[in-house]
């Protein structure tokens, strides 16, 4: 493997982005779309059709023979965006950088899978849990009106969930309440056990960033 190491200086380039949670996701993702394409994030974004919405981040036909989704994590945990765009979904390639928080301000990427995700991987990935449960479920997510409503039906929304999460299926339902939006969640290691194929590689790559926040 070739490590690969990098600085980037957020001050440099100048960046903009809407939400704290995703900064250092999308500088990492403007180093990748960078090594792949030969555009930044910002000039590919305006290429694909639904921009930076769109599903990929690297989209097929665009400078690329692959839909690519690229994530970070600080852990083994990858939050891998909508729940129902992903499972529309069955071939597409899921870049994952970890990274360690070495100082308060202060992220380094220290190691880069890549896993290719083919048709015949669907039931490892989802199991029983086709498009309208999980569509069903994330309208049950939208439709709470405010925290009062979230905290009361708590419960209900956990039972809801174990009634259908499949328990062998790598993909696990991630609801945000307080978004009223609903993710998957799929981890490194299971991944790997599964036998998907993937490659790895050692990295270096810092980046200015405070530590993720979250809401729940």
């Amino acid at each position: 493997c070739i490590t690969l190491c990098m600085v980037y200086n957020s001050s440099i380039n100048k960046l903009h982005y809407q939400m704290e949670v995703q900064a250092h996701g999308n500088k990492y993702e403007d180093i990748k779309i960078r090594e792949l394409t030969g555009l930044g994030k910002k000039e590919y974004d305006k290429l694909k059709k639904n921009g930076y919405t769109s599903v990929f981040d690297i989209s097929k036909g665009l400078h690329s023979d692959v839909d690519i989704s690229i994530k970070t994590t600080g852990s083994n945990s990858v939050n891998s965006g909508d729940i129902r765009r992903m499972r529309s979904h069955s071939e597409y390639d899921i870049i994952v950088a970890q990274y360690d928080q070495v100082t308060p301000t202060k992220k380094v990427f220290h190691t880069e899978y890549r896993f290719h995700i083919k048709p015949e991987h669907e039931e490892l990935l989802w199991g029983t849990m086709n498009y309208d449960l999980l569509n069903e479920f994330n309208e049950y997510i939208r439709g709470y009106n405010g925290r009062e409503d979230r905290d009361a039906r708590k419960q209900e929304r956990q039972e809801y969930q174990k009634q259908i999460q499949d328990k062998n299926a790598l993909m696990k339902i991630n609801p945000k309440p307080s978004q009223r939006r609903t993710q998957c969640t799929v981890h490194i290691d299971k991944l790997i056990a599964s036998g998907v194929e993937y490659s790895v590689k050692p990295i270096r790559i810092a980046i200015d960033s405070t530590p993720r926040k979250f809401n729940k």
